[in-house]
C-alpha cells in the first residue's frame, strides 16, 4: 500500500506570517516551498506563475526562501550598478549569449565602495565586477 501525500492542516502549520507589502495582492497560504527550504509544508506565497518548454505552473515560496530571493536581485542590482565597463564605454554584462561577439579589450574596472554581498551567487557577481574573475566571454 502507497501512502498519500497529505494535504495542508492548518492544525500544524506555523505562525502565519505577516501580510505582504502594500501593493502586493498576494495572500499567504497553506502549501509547499518551491525553493531552497526543501519543499517544505507551510505557509507561502504566490509570486506569478513560472513557464518552461511550453508547461506553467503558479510559483509559491515561503518567507525563508522569500527573503533569499529578495537578497539575491538586491545583488543582481548592486552588481550591474557597478559593472565594468569594455572600451567602448558599455557595461560588461553578467550574461552573454554564446553567439554574442566578445568584448572589445581592455575591461575597465571601477574601484568605487561596494556593498558587501548579501547571498552566494551575489559574492560571484563581486568578484566578476572586481576584477578578481574573467568577465563572461566566448568559451574557445
Amino acid at each position: 500500500m502507497t501512502s498519500v501525500p497529505r494535504l495542508p492542516d492548518l492544525t500544524f502549520a506555523d505562525t502565519r506570517p505577516a501580510p505582504p507589502r502594500v501593493g502586493d495582492r498576494s495572500e499567504w497560504v497553506l502549501g509547499r516551498c518551491w525553493l531552497w527550504c526543501g519543499n517544505r509544508c507551510t505557509w507561502v506565497l504566490w509570486l506569478g506563475s513560472a513557464s518552461t518548454a511550453g508547461h506553467y505552473a503558479q510559483f509559491y515560496v515561503c518567507e525563508p526562501c522569500l527573503a533569499r530571493l529578495h537578497h539575491t536581485i538586491i545583488d543582481y542590482a548592486d552588481a550591474m550598478r557597478e559593472a565594468p565597463t569594455d572600451a567602448s564605454g558599455f557595461k560588461v554584462p553578467l550574461y552573454i549569449a554564446p553567439e554574442d561577439p566578445p568584448r572589445p579589450e581592455p575591461i575597465n574596472y571601477r574601484r568605487t565602495r561596494h556593498r558587501r554581498p548579501r547571498t552566494a551567487l551575489g559574492r560571484l557577481w563581486h568578484r566578476l565586477i572586481t576584477g578578481r574573475e574573467a568577465p563572461p566571454g566566448r568559451v574557445s
